[in-house]
């Protein structure tokens, strides 16, 4: 049954990319694969014919996009989506990886929540507003900075590096924020910088053309994990204009480009915070070079290692964190510590999605610009900067287990993006973190060698 049943939600998307689906875009779509029902003829496009009221519909619902592609719609007001602001006064770059000396003001445990989202509204490099300004100087800049590589036979660029004489100026720039025009460029550039300076396990791996040929055969091969992923495909950023309609253009490229990871990895396949890393890469490439992106994130910045079975990675990334956290915070550590929260508890899904699902679109834009650039250390870097921005909250006389855990359970919207990047900038370039990091996953590897590991951790 399991088989068929694959074989039923495979067979389905490849239908709806022949035909498509009506609304596609603005419409929420017909389920069918879980309902077993079959295409009609009114749910499916209808090329080169004109559908009476559609483009009324269409034009308003594209009216409501930020800039992004998200529609404006606020946050759900469940529990797990509290929306508390991480205010730019409490990022004070820390100038040595000594103890930070706690605040002697009187602290809520709870920071006042924010309503909703805030809506970032269509790019403001059309306005005369500084802004606007900065953001079309940093355009230029890219413009100048990245040259053309390699080309295809139609004559698209398929590949970018660095002008010369630039390279030293791309971290830096980084930090700063790619513009958005020039992230799949940025990004696909840092990725093959990051695949010709790897030593290990990623080097000698296919290329990317072998991966792109490699998309094709598999995306018809069957995978255990098809009707898993089909539920989840319109679980994941649905908000978004790509995701939005149920069988759309975005979701059958998200269920593609994962069931052909799927079947890369025997011993990671499948698991659910792949759907926001794919789909967040969707909304710059498409479904088979999302594909061979994945692959890149599994071999070179090794997700291998946290979404092999048990998370030995990502584990090896909260004892990391938490020796940083009792390092430069050593309150919150003895807070978080004495309640008896684990870093598992909060953190697994910062670092299983790569904050997709905590901080909004534009940080985690920022954070995905460093995270190629940085790898893994980014990620942990991120996580304590977290709780350096509420720090005195978390050791609040009043805190308790239910207010640290509610407060490190909710949605992250940083007042300044700058300033939190600069943070994390500034913490991460620290004399000395980087070969404490090291130690500590030295001794982390030397508790796993003994089989003591859960016993080091928070």
């Amino acid at each position: 049954m399991a088989t068929e049943d694959s074989f039923h939600v495979r067979s389905t998307y490849a239908r709806l990319d022949v035909v498509g689906v009506s609304g596609d875009g603005w419409e929420e779509g017909i389920e069918r694969t879980r309902e077993r029902s079959k295409l009609n003829r009114k749910s499916v496009a209808r090329f080169g014919k004109e559908v009476d009221g559609i483009d009324e519909l269409e034009k308003k619902m594209r009216g409501t996009l930020d800039r992004y592609g998200f529609f404006h719609s606020p946050l759900s007001t469940r529990s797990e989506h509290r929306i508390f602001a991480i205010p730019s006064p409490t990022l004070n770059a820390p100038k040595t990886l000594t103890p930070r000396k706690a605040s002697t003001r009187p602290s809520s445990p709870t920071p006042p929540t924010m309503g909703e989202q805030p809506r970032d509204e269509a790019g403001p490099s059309g306005s005369g507003s500084t802004k606007g300004k900065r953001e079309l100087a940093r355009v230029a800049k890219w413009e100048r900075m990245m040259v053309k590589k390699r080309m295809d036979q139609g004559g698209n660029v398929v590949a970018w590096d660095w002008a010369a004489g630039k390279g030293a100026k791309v971290s830096r720039r980084v930090y700063k924020g790619v513009p958005d025009r020039w992230r799949a460029a940025a990004w696909g550039t840092l990725i093959d910088q990051k695949q010709s300076s790897s030593s290990g396990k990623g080097k000698g791996r296919a290329t990317d053309d072998e991966l792109l040929e490699l998309y094709q055969v598999r995306i018809d091969q069957p995978s255990t994990f098809d009707v898993q992923i089909d539920l989840d495909v319109p679980r994941t950023i649905s908000g978004h204009v790509l995701f939005h309609t149920r069988y759309g253009l975005g979701q059958r490229a998200l269920f593609h480009s994962l069931h052909s990871f799927s079947l890369y990895c025997e011993d990671c396949g499948y698991c659910q915070g792949m759907g926001s890393i794919a789909a967040n890469l969707l909304c710059y490439f498409s479904a088979e070079r999302t594909y061979a992106l994945l692959v890149r994130l599994h071999d070179q910045y090794d997700l291998h290692s946290i979404f092999s079975p048990g998370f030995p990675g990502m584990l090896e990334a909260f004892y990391v964190q938490e020796r940083i956290l009792e390092s430069m915070l050593p309150e919150v550590y003895g807070a978080l510590k004495k309640e008896m929260i684990s870093t598992s508890s909060y953190a697994t899904k910062w670092y299983i999605t790569l904050f997709s699902t905590t901080l909004p679109f534009h940080t985690q834009l920022r954070i995905w610009d460093a995270f190629f650039l940085e790898g893994q250390d980014l990620l942990i870097v991120v996580s304590v900067g977290i709780l350096w921005a509420f720090r005195d909250n978390l050791h609040s006389k009043e805190a308790s287990f239910e207010t640290i855990l509610s407060l490190l359970s909710s949605f992250f919207i940083p007042e300044d993006d700058d300033a939190f990047m600069a943070w994390v900038q500034a913490t991460l370039a620290l004399k000395g973190l980087r070969g404490k990091m090291d130690q500590w996953r030295g001794e982390w590897r030397g508790f796993v060698t003994e089989g003591v590991e859960m016993q080091k951790l928070m």
